[in-house]
């Protein structure tokens, strides 16, 4: 495999036409097995106005995967990109991702996992994209490919990933009372090594939060746990990454991810 995939540049089996529009065709392991399952979480997510959100592409089947690649499609009336990258699934692999907004209304990402002995295995959360919502309206979600490819040869059926929908409501009415918006605050920032998170979510539920660096890569998991709804949290963090050792100075991105969809984002600078 080329290890060098540009954008839309695909793995030579894919150049060979294994990729199908508006479906997937998976490759790998010695037998034909069922269906692959797939969907997106959550389901008919609901925001108001200026909210963000994460949106992932989940795999429900226990198969190896190596190399992903998709386009889906969306209302840029109704939403607008923070990010895209590989999800939890690829935590820990050396990766070759990619995400873009390709076109107005259209994501574009994909992600190889490097080394021919290395690969992913399911199920799990396959890619997420984190968006905010602009106007009240309902944007469908709908895919117009998905490709994934694990190591080896053979054969596995082709399956869809069924459309979502997203609704940003209409906040002109009414609050709800006690309503609190998605938190997460650093302090002190910039820091040098440490620093304190403080996270609430307006609803309770299993939460972490993710560091990544400026290129969208997962370098650091601070925590993870059971937030209660409304009630702020507050965990302190070493500078440390997934392997143990200390992070280089530099800006960082922290994600707080929640049930339901709830999402919280803030830069962080680490100063050594």
């Amino acid at each position: 495999m080329n290890h060098r995939i540009p954008p839309r540049i695909r793995p030579s089996a894919l150049a060979a036409g294994i990729l199908i529009s508006l479906g997937l065709v998976l490759t790998g392991g010695t037998a034909a097995q069922a269906d692959p399952v797939l969907r997106w979480s959550p389901s008919d997510a609901e925001l108001a106005p200026g909210q963000q959100a994460t949106l992932a592409v989940m795999l429900d089947d226990t198969l190896d995967v190596r190399t992903l690649e998709l386009t889906v499609t969306f209302d840029p009336a109704v939403l607008t990109t923070v990010s895209g990258g590989p999800g939890a699934l690829f935590d820990g692999f050396n990766l070759f991702p990619g995400f873009e907004e390709s076109a107005p209304g259209q994501w574009y990402g994909y992600c190889v996992i490097l080394g021919a002995d290395d690969w992913a295995t399911g199920p799990g959360e396959l890619f997420t994209f984190t968006v905010e919502a602009l106007a009240p309206g309902v944007s469908p979600l709908q895919t117009v490919e998905i490709t994934l490819l694990p190591p080896g040869g053979g054969d596995y059926p082709e399956t869809t990933l069924p459309d979502d929908q997203v609704r940003v409501l209409d906040t002109t009415r009414a609050p709800v009372p006690g309503a609190v918006a998605p938190r997460l605050s650093l302090a002190p920032n910039p820091f040098n090594p440490r620093t304190r998170l403080t996270l609430s979510l307006p609803r309770g539920g299993a939460a972490h939060v993710q560091v990544l660096n400026l290129r969208g890569e997962l370098v650091a998991r601070p925590w993870q746990g059971v937030l209660p709804a409304g009630r702020d949290v507050h965990v302190d963090w070493d500078g440390r990454g997934l392997d143990g050792r200390a992070l280089p100075s530099g800006v960082y991105r922290f994600r707080l991810l929640g049930p339901r969809g709830y999402s919280a984002w803030q830069r962080g600078v680490l100063v050594r």
